[in-house]
């Protein structure tokens, strides 16, 4: 086999844990998110200019993608390690890049396939800035870990996005006083081992392995992306989505007090109403929906519930419904992504910490009951959005229940 062809990374190799909803790789779990949440998250981020976010946009990257490459790559040789990292990436849906220039000094590497670049553009247009932190810090990883450098002493910058308007994205990596945030070793995670109310409709596990079958289709094609359901998908690691929340919380309160980790709240909140509105819009108006899901609905709560029963198939841990109507709703969520990296990254916390999970029940209300979307005529625009958050029918979210607090589930309440 030639060696340039040989796969190195295959993620038919990691399973999915049914038990938990949950799908780990080399120590990290996995999940996935759509090109909307992942930009709305990273704007909020970046729009609070009088924090210095950069160390922890590339940080966290770095962190989850060491700790992963460390394991795959150990008793590799270099260009094997190479190799495996070009293809984790490409498969992850985060674009291409090439390594086969970086050596012991590092690597100056351009690519003109990035997921972040990409859908930037598409969700908001030009930016004044580079935008791909993300490849930022796995390339950073992926140096230290081939070359055995400590990840403090790497210097690590994108001087041009094609965001800004470059025809490719640029990344300079070399070794150097560190410029972005290491963290701690993790615990391992610990699952939450209680039973479960049950979703309890006829057609959940119909739906869920359906969507589970495919799960590991969900790769990146030629062009490194994995475009599903009408959006752009990524399959993230876990505790890099996560601590970037985190730590811009973190990093509000220390220049605000509680008023900032307030601000901050909300800010993230809106970050999950926008993935629970345009994911959900694109997979309930995709052809995978249509064909997979759309046959077994008779009412606008049986839309929730096969949305739930597919979402349950993405790593985020085990949705159901503990009542619900047009009026109000509460969610649960067991062995929910958010809270389990909190605890295994931080520990306890004092107030719940799932923003993602909590702003996508929020948008999923929205959609079903506030849009003309079951009956075929979704508001796909962001203009359309931002008029229906701010409308009198807008739905509140009160969350109120967490791992990270102390309880055994995640728990949301949706009214208005």
């Amino acid at each position: 086999m030639n060696k340039q062809s040989e796969l190195l990374f295959d993620i038919n190799h990691f399973n999915f844990d049914v038990e938990h909803n949950y799908i780990e790789v080399a120590g990290e779990a996995m999940i996935f998110h759509c090109h909307h949440y992942i930009n709305y998250l990273q704007r909020s981020i970046l729009d609070a200019e009088y924090i210095e976010s950069h160390l922890f946009l590339i940080g966290s990257a770095a962190d989850a993608v060491y700790n992963q490459l460390s394991s795959l790559c150990n008793g590799l040789d270099v260009e094997s390690s190479k190799r495996l990292a070009e293809q984790m990436y490409k498969a992850f849906g985060y674009g291409l890049i090439d390594l086969s220039s970086m050596n012991e000094n590092g690597i100056e590497l351009q690519s003109d396939k990035s997921f972040f670049s990409k859908t930037w553009l598409m969700k908001f247009g030009a930016s004044q800035k580079p935008v791909d932190y993300y490849t930022t810090g796995y390339l950073a990883a992926a140096y230290a870990v081939i070359y055995h450098k400590p990840l403090n002493e790497i210097q690590a910058t994108q001087t041009e996005c094609m965001a800004c308007g470059a025809l490719a994205n640029s990344h300079s990596i070399k070794s150097g006083k560190g410029n972005f945030t290491t963290y701690p070793p993790k615990e391992k995670t610990v699952f939450k081992n209680i039973p479960k109310l049950k979703l309890g409709w006829e057609h959940e596990d119909t739906i869920s392995n359906t969507f589970l079958g495919a799960h590991a289709s969900f790769v990146g094609n030629d062009e490194g992306l994995i475009p599903a359901f009408g959006v752009y998908l990524v399959r993230n690691q876990s505790d890099y989505v996560n601590r970037l929340q985190f730590e811009f919380i973190k990093a509000m309160g220390e220049i605000a007090g509680e008023y900032g980790e307030k601000l901050g709240s909300e800010l993230l909140l809106e970050a999950g109403h926008a993935c629970g509105f345009f994911t959900y819009s694109g997979l309930m108006t995709s052809k995978e929906w249509e064909g997979a899901v759309k046959p077994y609905l008779k009412t606008k709560e049986d839309w929730i519930r096969g949305l739930i029963s597919v979402i349950n198939t993405m790593g985020w841990g085990y949705h159901t419904i503990v009542e619900l109507s047009p009026d109000k709703a509460i969610f649960r969520n067991y062995n929910d992504f958010e809270d389990l990296s909190f605890v295994r990254m931080y520990g306890k916390s004092n107030h719940p910490v799932h923003w993602a999970n909590s702003g996508g029940f929020t948008g999923l209300m929205q959609l079903i009951y506030n849009t003309d979307l079951v009956t075929g005529n979704p508001i796909e625009s962001e203009e359309g959005f931002f008029q229906m958050r701010r409308s009198h029918m807008a739905y509140e979210t009160n969350m109120s229940k967490g791992i990270s607090c102390g309880d055994d589930y995640l728990e949301v309440e949706v009214y208005r």
